[in-house]
């Protein structure tokens, strides 16, 4: 008992970090297949680095210029040659692996810059906020991006306040700008130059600066991220220069309507996935918003700093022709840390921030209400999708046939539904009851517990079995069986040449 006592705080906030990360991104990264058209496109990628050895510019199927800088497939390429062969967890391991870092990264920050509980909880909510958990069990470059961002602006960030004071320092942020540039193209650095400039600017600070734009170190993010660009150029000639530069670069922020990606998309659309992607912590940030604002916090550096880092990614992407949920993750180490940190600081509520608890402490328990209500229901051995009985009607064909499979999985799950609508429930009214008593801290707990719960069953149970209706790795294996490795495949259906 006297050993346990006297391990330091910052040591159990990391075991718990890598407790929930552990629990939330790692379980099921093997066990469920493939069955997007996302996920395979990136494994086609590592898949040509592992068995042809195509390292600089690796070709999907062997032929088609990928649409994305290789840092991600590198890391996935590594992990299969570790294990001897490309599998959906091995494509996917570097994302939980960065994910896992990510939070870690984002405690140190605030523990440089705060203190150990708003670190903690900030941590928390990176690690357990919807979006992130989704990108940390995918294999996508977009996790990947959002890591190597963060430890970007980070380290910038420590080196401004003097935080780290080695010359080396600086170079390191240079090399990482590079870095960056890898993992999704020119935005990996254009977003943190457009951060750091506006932070300066904002600040007066234009010695620091000018010797930031000068610096030696800028030779170093030219070496890593243009030459291997002129690498792939000199490689992939005219389709390279037409995927990479023009169709995923200029094309998909500049133009709109014919000749764009296809996610083109109107000013507003983030605006309601920037509160679903952070569920469930964004439902402070209304109340967050506007207490900042009123209270003029972004006087303070640390904030000012955060809220450019989250609002400047914000609307670089609004501007942007094409538009995709997913781009908004690189804001959300920031983001985490101001819902922290308004959540921790009970001395400085004031009206706005009462109110917001007490709001977010109705909608907490007309939730947890709904949820018993939803428990009694099919505890009773009613469906639970005949309360909304047009809802099939309006959705395509392909989501009507989605939403049967989450019905017979759910069938399926039997008591283990019915035990998670009723504890859910109970979480919900247990942080709706630490809100009204204005305990937000304590809030956090079942929060949290409420979010692993979550994840588990709906990875568990309806993902896995949306995957194994939708995948083809069963009919592959059995064509593998009967196909030799180099031996003809013939493909046939209607409308097929």
């Amino acid at each position: 008992m006297f050993y346990i006592r006297s391990i330091p705080t910052s040591v159990w906030h990391v075991v718990i970090l890598l407790v929930t990360c552990g629990i939330l991104y790692f379980p099921n990264l093997g066990t469920i297949p493939f069955y997007d058209k996302g996920e395979p496109r990136e494994a086609l990628v590592v898949q040509e680095i592992v068995y042809q050895g195509e390292w600089l510019l690796p070709l999907k199927r062997g032929d088609a210029i990928p649409s994305k800088p290789p840092l991600f497939h590198w890391f996935g390429a590594f992990v299969s040659l570790a294990r001897g062969q490309v599998t959906e967890a091995t494509v996917r391991l570097p994302s939980a692996l960065f994910a896992t870092l990510g939070v870690l990264l984002l405690y140190l920050l605030g523990r440089r810059i705060f203190d150990p509980s708003v670190a903690f909880l900030g941590a928390v909510i990176l690690a357990t906020s919807f979006l992130y958990q989704k990108q940390a069990v995918e294999a996508r470059v977009d996790m990947t991006l959002t890591f190597f961002m963060s430890l970007t602006l980070a380290l910038f960030y420590l080196v401004y306040q003097g935080l780290v004071t080695r010359p080396v320092w600086t170079y390191v942020f240079f090399l990482l700008l590079g870095v960056s540039v890898l993992a999704k193209g020119p935005v990996g650095a254009v977003l943190p130059a457009i951060i750091v400039g506006a932070f300066l600017g904002a600040r007066k600070r234009w010695k620091f600066l000018s010797r930031l734009c000068f610096h030696k170190g800028v030779i170093l993010t030219l070496l890593v991220a243009v030459s291997w660009y002129g690498i792939a150029l000199g490689i992939g000639g005219e389709d390279f220069f037409r995927r990479q530069i023009l169709q995923e670069n200029l094309q998909r922020f500049f133009v709109y309507g014919e000749g764009g990606t296809g996610h083109q998309k109107p000013f507003y659309y983030y605006v309601p996935y920037l509160f679903l992607a952070g569920l469930p912590w964004s439902v402070f940030l209304p109340f967050l918003f506007l207490d900042y604002f009123k209270g003029r916090a972004f006087a303070a550096d640390h904030s000012l700093y955060l809220i450019l880092w989250a609002g400047l990614i914000l609307l670089f992407f609004s501007l942007s022709s094409g538009k995709r949920w997913v781009y908004l993750l690189p804001l959300y180490p920031a983001l985490s840390l101001l819902i922290a940190q308004w959540l921790t600081q009970p001395a400085h509520w004031e009206r706005m921030a009462n109110l917001g608890l007490q709001s977010v402490g109705w909608l907490f328990l007309l939730i947890g209400f709904a949820l018993v209500g939803l428990f009694v229901w099919v505890a009773m051995g009613k469906d639970l999708f005949s309360l909304l009985p047009h809802f099939g009607v309006m959705l395509k064909p392909s989501e009507q046939a989605r939403l049967s499979v989450v019905r017979e999985a759910l069938a399926r799950s039997g008591w283990l539904f019915h035990f998670f609508l009723l504890f859910s429930a109970f979480l919900w009214l247990a942080a709706a009851h630490r809100l009204f008593v204005r305990e937000a801290w304590a809030a956090a707990v079942p929060l949290v517990c409420l979010t692993v719960l979550t994840a588990l069953f709906v990875q568990g149970s309806v993902v896995s079995s949306i995957a194994a209706a939708r995948s083809y790795k069963p009919f592959m294996v059995a064509v593998n069986e009967l196909v030799t490795r180099d031996g003809p495949l013939w493909i046939y259906g209607e409308g097929w040449d």
